[in-house]
């Protein structure tokens, strides 16, 4: 069994975030912390043409084009190292542990404060995998089959129920009353409905399954 990990979602939205390396890992690390907002600083002397622009556009927002110092790693919440050289990886890893950040270590997971997990995402569902780095395979191939089991319908469900919030709680005050009314929606078949609908038209069918007014979405 590997280490014990505790699972937690990230906020990066404008937190630094600092990638070492300037290949394909590093590419593809840099592309996903750019995607959720993170401000990306990559050091690197040479880069990928993938990376490469992005830096051009602006998506990534710092290149030092060098190598390695440790005052690279100043400000930075999470660290990736991803550099071709073991030792520099090393020393990065080293650096962020003593500076209180967390790191990725490419092809390292033992190695690593922070793993960075396969992601299935439907909408606003999200599920991370990991296989603890035994087999990023291993990880994909059940991320694709998540993917295949929670689609749009359940991602429909989400959006409706996040619509809902503030009424669904004070129309069942109590945890567990709110529990069963989900619980009774969700084994009504609804997602199914959703899937082959889409959200709009299932609801006025998914408040009433809630206990809410239905009148006022079939008035507006």
């Amino acid at each position: 069994m590997g280490r014990d990990l505790y699972p937690v979602f990230l906020d990066l939205h404008d937190r630094l975030v600092v990638v070492v390396g300037g290949g394909q890992v590093a590419t593809e690390r840099a592309a996903k912390l750019v995607a959720h907002g993170a401000h990306v600083r990559v050091v690197s002397p040479a880069l990928g043409e993938a990376l490469a622009a992005m830096v051009a556009d602006g998506r990534v927002a710092e290149h030092r084009a060098r190598g390695y110092e440790a005052g690279d790693l100043d400000g930075a919440v999470l660290v990736v190292a991803a550099t071709s050289d073991e030792d520099v990886n090393r020393r990065v890893r080293e650096d962020a542990r003593a500076a209180g950040a967390l790191a990725n270590v490419a092809d390292d997971p033992e190695g690593s404060s922070a793993v960075i997990p396969a992601l299935m995402r439907e909408g606003d569902l999200a599920i991370a995998i990991t296989t603890g780095g035994a087999s990023p395979v291993v990880s994909r191939r059940i991320r694709e089959d998540l993917q295949q089991r929670f689609g749009p319908g359940w991602a429909g469900l989400i959006a409706l129920l996040a619509d809902t919030r503030d009424e669904l709680i004070a129309a069942h005050p109590d945890i567990a009353s709110r529990r069963t009314a989900v619980e009774g929606l969700i084994d009504s078949g609804v997602v199914d409905d959703i899937a082959a609908e889409g959200p709009e038209a299932c609801r006025v069918r998914v408040r009433a399954a809630l206990g809410l007014d239905a009148a006022a979405v079939e008035a507006a």
